[in-house]
C-alpha cells in the first residue's frame, strides 16, 4: 500500500520545483492548494521512485493523475489501480485533463469510464486582457472599476504580515452576509483562508487589498503557478460598493501580474452566480477535467 501522508510546510522546498516543471496551469498544481486545502479534501502525498503520487478522500477516495517522473506508463497507472485494491476502494481519479484523459484511453482502450466535471474546469484567462479591459466585451467593467475609482475614497495595499488581519475582518463581515458553510456543513473556504494568512509568507502568497473610507473592503490572494501563470485562490469584497470586485481584480493585475501571460481564476463550483461572473470577464479558456473510473457494466458514473 502507497505510504500517503498530508503535505506539510517542509514539503515546499522538494515539491513545489517538480510542480511548476509539470507545464500544466491547472489550479491543483501549486503547493499552495494541496497545503490550505488537505483539510477539507483529506489531500496526502507521496513519492514513488521519480513520481509524485497525490490523493483525496472527502466525498470518495481518488487519485490524482501522477506527475514529476517524467513519461507515465501504464505500470504506474496500474501502481494505483494496485493500491485502490489493497484499500478495498474502487479506483476513481480525480481533475483528470484533456491531454491525460487521451493518454489513459491510449494505454487502456475501453477500460475506463471518463466523465466531465464542469464544475471543477478552471478558468484560465490573457493576462493582458485583465489588466486592459479593453474593447466592447469588457466595457461593462471598465464602467464599474470608473465608477468605483470616482464614487469612493479608496486606496491599494499590497497585503502583508502588517495587514493581514485586515482580510479576516473583511471574510468574517462577508460570511454574516452571505454565510460560509457548504453543502455539508462545514466552512471549508474559511479553512482555507485560515491557512493561507497563517502561513502567507512561507508559501509565498501575494495579494491585494481595497480600503474605503479607511476601512478594509475588499483583497485577493494568489501565487505563481509557473513563471508563465499565476492562480487567484481567493477574492472577496464587501456589498454596497459598485465596482469593488472589478478594482481589486485590475490592480492586482495591474500591479503585478502583467509579466504572466496567463491568470487561472480557478472553477465555478457548479454555482450559476459564479459561473456567470467568472464567464463575464471572458476566459480564453477552460481547463477541462474529467473524473475516471474502471468500466463497468451495467454501471453509470455520475459527476459528484
Amino acid at each position: 500500500m502507497i505510504d500517503f501522508k498530508p503535505p506539510v510546510l517542509e514539503d515546499i522546498g522538494w515539491l513545489r520545483p517538480i510542480l511548476r516543471k509539470t507545464g500544466t496551469i491547472a489550479s491543483e498544481f501549486t503547493f499552495g492548494t494541496l497545503f490550505i486545502w488537505k483539510d477539507t479534501f483529506a489531500t496526502k502525498i507521496a513519492k514513488y521512485n521519480d513520481f509524485v503520487f497525490a490523493c483525496v478522500n472527502k466525498n470518495a477516495f481518488s487519485y490524482k493523475m501522477p506527475f514529476g517522473g517524467g513519461e507515465i506508463t501504464k505500470d504506474i497507472i496500474e501502481t494505483l489501480i494496485h493500491d485502490a485494491g489493497e484499500r478495498e476502494v474502487p479506483f476513481r481519479m480525480y481533475g483528470v485533463s484533456e491531454d491525460d484523459k487521451n493518454r489513459l484511453e491510449d494505454m487502456f482502450p475501453g477500460r475506463f469510464d471518463f466523465v466531465f466535471d464542469r464544475s471543477d474546469s478552471d478558468y484560465v484567462y490573457n493576462a493582458a486582457d485583465l489588466a486592459a479591459l479593453s474593447g466592447r466585451k469588457y466595457h461593462g467593467k471598465r464602467n464599474h472599476a470608473a465608477q468605483f475609482r470616482r464614487k469612493y475614497d479608496w486606496e491599494y495595499e499590497d497585503l502583508y504580515d502588517g495587514n493581514l488581519d485586515s482580510c479576516r475582518v473583511i471574510a468574517r463581515e462577508w460570511c454574516k452576509k452571505h454565510g460560509c458553510k457548504d453543502e455539508n456543513g462545514f466552512e471549508s473556504e474559511t479553512c482555507a483562508l485560515r491557512k493561507a494568512l497563517q502561513n502567507f509568507q512561507k508559501l509565498g502568497l501575494a495579494g491585494g487589498l481595497i480600503k474605503v473610507d479607511g476601512q478594509p473592503a475588499a483583497f485577493t490572494i494568489g501565487e505563481e503557478i509557473n513563471s508563465g501563470a499565476y492562480l487567484i485562490h481567493f477574492e472577496k469584497g464587501l456589498d454596497g460598493y459598485d465596482g469593488i470586485y472589478a478594482v481589486i481584480n485590475n490592480e492586482f493585475v495591474l500591479r503585478h501580474l502583467t509579466g504572466y501571460k496567463y491568470i487561472n481564476r480557478e472553477e465555478d463550483l457548479g454555482l450559476e452566480g459564479l459561473r456567470r461572473s467568472k464567464l463575464s470577464y471572458h476566459p480564453a479558456f477552460l481547463i477541462k477535467k474529467y473524473s475516471v473510473y474502471i468500466k463497468q457494466s451495467g454501471c453509470e458514473h455520475k459527476n459528484d
